[in-house]
């Protein structure tokens, strides 16, 4: 397997692990992929499903196509990442150090002046010089310095588990802020597997419309064309020439000898088009295409991506968490609402074309709000970047994975509520263990300086102040995806 590079076909028999990251081939199974996802229940996969090394097969065998290998897999992605955000610093870790900066100096003159006064006072010079000793042992800045990065390590540490890929500790800082969460729609609150639901022929008969339509969305990547293209079944389908996508508009193109578009209504204003069907269908959130030839409108499609199934539970426990959460579309704003209203979202922006979204999440930054944003494709990748703390759906574009602080594996919004939980749980430690690393030194100095604490005793309790701070970061390891409760 060592050999394996992308493209090589290999097989899986049951009860064996995959080796690296491919695409089914043929046949059909299920596949435990608890330690990416956190999930228990196997996942099944048949042919044009994604699998990933270290998943273990179950009951049946597959035949796939290797896409990814060695540093290259998903698995090592999140090695990597981890290994990433757990090396970097939180903000609150740069307070630290820039306490820690002014913390020593002033030690160190606390030790001279308790050197100084036992000397001239007592004129014992070893006294002196244990009091001072004493002083120094006691203030040792280990547990300031263990404080914050050990939270952050059990922190990432156990959001991985939960398929909560932390890329840096300022992003899982900044998520406890979050006060507004933009959501893409298709994809994120959608399965984004859109399906054509009705076809309302008007100058042609059904068969002819999706044809043409087929034909003409060949050339496209949109997930509504693919959805026409899974509707027609056709092996076959008529040259395409003169292609040309209009963003948030349609297409156009050469079909045989017929110059076609196909889009949105609204690109076909000037014609006359039977609006009452439309708006029927658009008020039941679905999105509505039009095929025009020349000036004359041919026939209707309505395609509608369903929520996931984890979408509305994931909207409201994130309202009761206290977020306001705003909907980015580009659909128009009757099927927005629809669909909007059907996830429990009461703020939604419709129409918005793919380059407007990061100008979307800056005018909601404007209001003096954090704002984080979660999407899964090519065109989400301005506003991730242009967010507060951005996420990403795992089964994403590579793109919104790169620029994204946080990856959720499982493609499920209710890892935005648990990144947030985390993030509350991470930061509730490291204050806990600042308090504990200062609460030692602010009652420990004075009682050194005064000769009540020896050395021995002084070290004795300064390792406790890094035990104590270690083990309430351990603690961070009782906390479980889904939890509401804060460890």
């Amino acid at each position: 397997m060592a050999l394996l590079i992308p493209g090589d076909i290999f097989i899986v028999r049951p009860g064996e692990s995959l080796p690296v990251d491919g695409e089914v081939v043929e046949g059909a199974s299920n596949v435990n992929e608890a330690m990416l996802t956190g999930e228990s229940m196997p996942v099944g996969k048949q042919a044009g499903d994604r699998v990933f090394a270290a998943t273990a097969n179950g009951e049946g065998m597959l035949r796939c196509r290797a896409t990814g290998v060695g540093e290259h897999t998903l698995l090592a992605g999140i090695i990597r990442m981890v290994a990433e955000a757990q090396g970097s610093k939180a903000p609150v870790q740069r307070l630290a150090d820039r306490i820690s900066a002014i913390f020593v100096p002033v030690v160190c003159g606390i030790a001279l002046l308790t050197f100084a006064g036992w000397w001239f006072f007592g004129g014992v010079f070893s006294m002196a010089l244990i009091n001072a000793v004493a002083v120094l042992v006691i203030a040792c800045p280990c547990a300031l310095g263990l404080a914050t990065p050990t939270a952050i390590m059990v922190g990432t540490g156990q959001g991985a588990r939960a398929g909560i890929l932390v890329k840096n500790a300022e992003a899982l800082e900044h998520a406890e802020k979050i006060s507004v969460l933009a959501v893409d729609k298709t994809g994120t609150l959608t399965r984004g597997e859109p399906f054509v639901t009705d076809l309302l022929p008007l100058a042609l008969d059904a068969d002819q419309a999706l044809t043409l339509a087929a034909a003409l969305e060949q050339g496209s990547e949109h997930p509504l064309a693919r959805a026409i293209l899974k509707r027609a079944q056709a092996e076959s389908l008529p040259k395409l020439t003169n292609f040309r996508a209009i963003p948030g508009k349609g297409v156009e193109g050469t079909v045989g000898e017929r110059v076609l578009q196909l889009g949105s209504p609204e690109w076909f204003a000037g014609l006359t088009l039977p609006n009452d069907q439309i708006a029927a269908l658009q008020g039941k959130g679905r999105t509505v295409v039009v095929l025009v030839e020349n000036t004359s409108a041919l026939a209707l499609f309505a395609i509608a991506d369903p929520l996931r199934e984890s979408s509305i539970a994931a909207v409201a426990r994130l309202k009761a968490m206290g977020l306001h959460i705003v909907m980015l579309t580009g659909d128009n704003a009757v099927t927005a609402a629809a669909i909007s209203a059907e996830a429990g979202i009461d703020d939604f922006r419709a129409g918005i074309l793919p380059g407007d979204k990061a100008a979307a999440v800056d005018a909601l930054k404007a209001e003096g709000r954090v704002v984080a944003m979660v999407g899964d494709g090519i065109n989400d990748a301005p506003a991730l970047a242009a967010a507060d703390v951005s996420f990403a759906m795992g089964a994403g574009s590579d793109a919104a994975i790169e620029v994204a602080d946080v990856t959720l594996v499982r493609s499920d919004l209710q890892g935005v509520a648990d990144a947030i939980l985390l993030s509350r749980a991470t930061l509730g430690k490291i204050r806990q263990n600042l308090f504990f690393a200062f609460i030692y030194n602010v009652l420990g100095i004075p009682l050194a300086a005064m000769g009540m604490l020896n050395p021995v005793i002084a070290g004795a309790a300064m390792a406790m102040s890094s035990v104590s701070v270690v083990s309430n970061s351990l603690l961070l390891k009782r906390w479980r995806s889904g939890n509401n409760k804060q460890n």
